[in-house]
This record gives structure tokens, sequence and C-alpha cells, in this order.
């Protein structure tokens, strides 16, 4: 007799590590479409345990609908991942508390910069040769406001996409005045501690594992809607279960 796999299978024959790996590569898709994410990551986490549980309580017509009990166990394994990130998160607030006022607000400053250039490009890039631009420009990519790395590496995109896609410039209102502002802070940004460091930390982890829930509540939402078409209320009931996010994707 052949030995079963150590992972869960369901009847479907799909198993939550198979389900894993569609959650990531689903989510991937999303950060090729720079799909974001502004929801609370450990209110997703909490979320996805009642999200679960209501999954299990309807788990024959959801696996009939296309959400096998296997998307639930996957689930849970990264909304435990999301909690063991964010554990190891807070020694970037201690860095920061390290920091001078100087330096704690040249950071501040880049990274207002940054966040508003990205803002104006998503609200200018749309359909499909808009995610181009948008991903030229660094959107879809981790970016934390409070870890230098991470704002280095939103400006340098900035720039390389605003070389790239020249005729934005003028949309944006930028001029060659605030590139250079840009290249300024980039320089100054160097001599902070920690804006040299790999971007691969938590923070990146953390961001991926979200994604990929994120895309289980899309799921759930979508299968719910369909298999409880016949009951508003439940249907209702069950949707109010997943956490509001301020950005799902365009």
């Amino acid at each position: 007799m052949a030995r079963k796999s150590t992972a869960k299978v369901l009847a479907n024959g799909r198993s939550s590590v198979e389900a894993m790996s569609d959650l990531l590569s689903r989510a991937a898709v999303n950060a090729e479409g720079c799909a974001q994410s502004r929801s609370d990551p450990l209110a997703d986490a909490k979320a996805a345990r009642a999200v679960v549980d209501a999954l299990r309580e309807h788990a024959a017509e959801l696996s009939r609908r296309g959400l096998p009990a296997a998307y639930g166990e996957a689930a849970l394994q990264l909304a435990q991942q999301i909690e063991d990130h964010l554990q190891a998160l807070p020694a970037a607030a201690v860095a920061a508390r390290g920091r001078s006022a100087e330096a704690a607000e040249l950071l501040e400053d880049a990274a207002s910069t940054a966040h508003a250039l990205r803002s104006a490009v998503q609200r200018l890039s749309r359909g499909p040769e808009g995610r181009k631009v948008l991903r030229d420009f660094g959107l879809g990519e981790p970016f934390s406001t409070r870890q230098p790395a991470h704002v280095t590496r939103a400006l340098q995109r900035i720039l390389d996409g605003l070389e790239t896609h020249r005729e934005l410039r003028a949309d944006l209102g930028v001029q060659s005045e605030d590139v250079q502002v840009i290249r300024d802070l980039l320089k100054d940004l160097g001599k902070v501690p920690g804006a040299g460091t790999p971007i691969s930390d938590e923070q990146e982890r953390l961001y991926k594992a979200q994604a990929a829930l994120r895309v289980f509540f899309d799921l759930f939402a979508a299968k719910t809607s369909l298999a409880m078409a016949g009951d508003p209320q439940e249907r209702a009931r069950l949707l109010a279960l997943l956490p509001r996010a301020d950005d799902r994707r365009h």
C-alpha cells in the first residue's frame, strides 16, 4: 500500500500544501498587477480563524464551489506565520529609537516623498500597460516607512521609473529640480544606519504571507456569495467575518 502524504488530503484530492502553493501563486500574480493591501496584518491573522471556522461549518457547499477545507488549513498556517513575523518586527522599532533626531527627520521626509509619488503613479496608471508602469515604479513591493532600506529602494525605483517613463513627468508634476531632490535624499539617506541592508527581512516575509491570506479571503468571499445565494442572511453573516481592507486591487 502506498504511503499516505503527511499533508492532510481532502476528498477532492487537494492537500493543504497544494492549497498553500495555490494561495502563494495567486498572491504573486496579484503582486505582478501591483495589488496592495492596506489592512492590518494582525487583524487579518485573527480574522482568519473565524473565517476558517465558517468554512468548516459550510464545508460541503464551499467545497462544491471550489474551496475545499484544505484552503482553511493553509490560511491558518499563514495566520500563524503573520503572527510570528510580527513578533520579530520590534527589532526595527528598537533600531528606530536609536536614530538621531536628524536621521529620523530625514527618513520621514524621504518616506513622505516616496509615498506621495507612489500614490500619484497609482492614480495615473490603469489597465495592462498601467500595471507595467506600476511595477517599474516599484509598486507591489514591500514598503515600510520605518525601514531605511525600504525607503531607499522605493526612491531608487521611482528614479528608475521617471527615467523609463519620461512622458509621465508632466502628469505627475515632477520637474528636473524634483528629480534632484530625490537624488539628494537618496545620497543623504545612505548615511542612515540600515539603509544599505538587504530587503529580504521579516517585513517582506510578512508582506507575502498577508498577501496570500488576502487571496484566501477573496476566494472565501467569492465562493460564499455563490454557495449562499439562496440564504442572504447567512451570506451576510459569513461575509461580515472578513476584515475590511482600504485597498483591495484594481
